[in-house]
């Protein structure tokens, strides 16, 4: 699995910020461990909100071209108010990392670009283990 904000992180580290395109290079890499696994005909799990459809789009033509199976889970919470005390107070611990608060999501849903490709949506709201399930049988579909 492939983390975007640890792959982000990485690069603020090493003086890679924001304001030089931080979040660019770090769906770019992502997309190229993407790439990386399945040369070699493995599975690859992208971690990120994917909040632009460019970027899902080259995902599914990566896929394409590898004539590999492509599942799109997008996660959501069903429950505002739920969502926002899951995240006040949540500990990621990702080295140079942030913590994400509340803010942080209301401005990711301004800059949201609605998904129209075919997806499981995942409810938070719904016990993990009917999720496990659920994408277990997308996946396997």
């Amino acid at each position: 699995m492939f983390v975007k904000d640890v792959i982000e992180a990485s690069l603020w580290r090493n003086g890679i910020g924001a304001e030089q395109g931080s979040w660019q290079a770090a769906e770019v890499l992502l997309t190229s461990l993407a790439f990386e696994q399945l040369v070699r005909g493995q599975h690859a799990v992208l971690d990120t909100v994917a909040r632009l459809a460019a970027s899902r789009a080259t995902w599914r033509e990566l896929v394409d071209s590898y004539h590999t199976p492509f599942s799109l889970i997008e996660c959501v919470c069903g429950d505002e108010g739920v969502h926002q005390s899951r995240l006040d107070g949540r500990v990621r611990g990702i080295p140079g990392w942030y913590e994400v608060e509340w803010s942080d999501v209301v401005n990711a849903k301004r800059r949201w670009e609605p998904w129209t490709e075919d997806r499981l949506v995942l409810d938070a709201i719904d016990p993990p283990e009917v999720n496990l399930l659920r994408a277990l049988d997308f996946i396997r579909a």
